[in-house]
């Protein structure tokens, strides 16, 4: 009886495994929202196709080259080393019928130091989500893990390993043609290593739940612009004894505009590309000791065509990070950059980009501001095609950064390469909780 239950699961493995690869043709998602025309569009990009299965993937090598100093001028004196990230990004499309998509990524990686052996490590980040496209309803839900040891913030400029747990649904709406309505909820826990900062352990000021719930709304006034107006509400708990004092909620109101590329134009001369989100957010501190905070927020990321030849660039991001000092519950990180990029032929181009970034502090009633950070990159790359699977970029960054006007400014520069050989898996566009795109 045993065997015989046996070789039925063989044959029945056997038989899905031949279904998969030899079933005809592409189960596509469907409906007429414009999220599940997104998701139709990610789905026929995918490179590869295994019967019903559709694959990216890719080995990439990142920032290989010299550094002046791993540490972002952390430690009083600079550390240089040779550094090396290589990673193998992976995505699989499974439509299980014309209504329902199953999508899932993951992105093993190990970053390399020649001399720092003890900051070898490796990293991995998962996530996995199911489409439901409907006729005038669209639904998404997906969770994630990721175990990174990685430069936290501005503030500690050490490589610190950081899990986290998201949680994500998504419900649409298309009321019309040009009009949608969209909830969505976006839930993460993070747990950081027990690394010691000033005789505190960060694991116990810094692990949290975090909780956002949005309701945006979109009109569409054409093919190219899609706008949106996103009320937010979120929700802030700390784990242990001393983060509690931090526990918070915050209220947000964001504008936003996304501007669609034109089907058929290359990447390097579509007009303009790109999404905007500005807004304004409130954070109220459950704790009297500690001082609210209100103020402008959000992110911008658009190119603009200049030429044939010639785009350029502008960002902008501006949001609150809690801060690892015991004086101060948070803190503001506010960057803008700009860019240009020319196009040399088909195959090469050459760019420039320029980055500064500020944090500022709210302060508290009983202890005074920590030290505050500014920092100004200027960043020269040289893009290319090498093959139809193969790019490379070879570029070099040159950064300067302020911890107060008690210490010295600090140099660090890096000079490297990085390539990539497939393709990473693809994106789609689809609502996002305001401020982060």
């Amino acid at each position: 009886m045993k065997m015989r239950t046996k070789a039925l699961a063989n044959i029945a493995a056997v038989t899905g495994l031949a279904w998969l690869v030899i079933a005809p043709g592409l189960a596509r998602a469907q409906g007429q929202t414009w999220v599940g025309g997104n998701l139709q569009k990610m789905v026929e990009a995918a490179r590869w196709r295994l019967g019903v299965l559709r694959v990216n993937a890719a080995f990439r090598l990142a920032r290989t080259g010299y550094d002046s100093d791993i540490y972002y001028g952390f430690l009083i004196d600079p550390t240089p080393d040779v550094t090396s990230s290589a990673s193998t990004p992976v995505q699989v499309l499974l439509p299980l019928s014309k209504k329902a998509v199953v999508d899932v990524s993951d992105s093993p990686e190990y970053v390399f130091y020649l001399d720092n052996r003890g900051q070898r490590t490796w990293n991995n980040t998962f996530y996995g989500r199911v489409h439901v496209a409907l006729d005038k309803i669209y639904i998404q839900a997906g969770g994630g893990l990721s175990n990174v040891r990685r430069r936290l913030s501005p503030e500690l400029d050490l490589h610190i390993r950081q899990k986290a747990l998201n949680l994500s649904g998504l419900l649409l709406w298309q009321a019309s043609k040009s009009t949608s309505l969209a909830l969505l909820y976006n839930g993460a826990q993070f747990h950081l290593e027990d690394v010691n900062f000033e005789g505190v352990s960060l694991a116990d000021r810094l692990n949290r739940n975090e909780e956002y719930l949005d309701l945006i709304a979109y009109v569409q006034p054409s093919a190219r612009v899609r706008l949106s107006l996103d009320g937010q509400y979120g929700s802030y708990q700390f784990q242990g004894s001393e983060g509690a004092l931090r526990d918070s909620t915050s209220y947000a109101l964001f504008a936003g505009a996304e501007f669609i590329p034109a089907e058929g134009d290359l990447e390097i001369v579509r007009g303009l590309v790109g999404a905007v989100t500005i807004g304004y957010m409130r954070i109220d501190m459950r704790n009297p000791q500690f001082k609210d905070g209100s103020g402008l927020m959000g992110e911008a990321s658009v190119s603009a065509r200049l030429s044939s030849r010639m785009t350029g660039q502008i960002t902008f991001s501006r949001d609150f990070q809690f801060s690892i000092y015991s004086g101060g519950s948070y803190y503001l990180s506010t960057s803008a950059g700009a860019g240009i990029t020319r196009l040399l032929s088909r195959r090469v181009s050459l760019s420039y980009d320029f980055t500064y970034g500020q944090t500022s502090y709210p302060g508290s009633d009983s202890i005074s501001q920590p030290h505050y950070y500014r920092y100004l990159t200027h960043a020269l790359s040289l893009n290319l095609r090498l093959a139809r699977h193969l790019g490379a970029t070879f570029f070099g960054t040159f950064g300067q950064r302020e911890r107060g006007a008690s210490l010295p400014v600090r140099d660090r520069y890096f000079a490297g390469l990085s390539l990539v050989y497939g393709f990473v898996g693809s994106g789609m566009s689809a609502p996002a909780r305001g401020g982060r795109r």
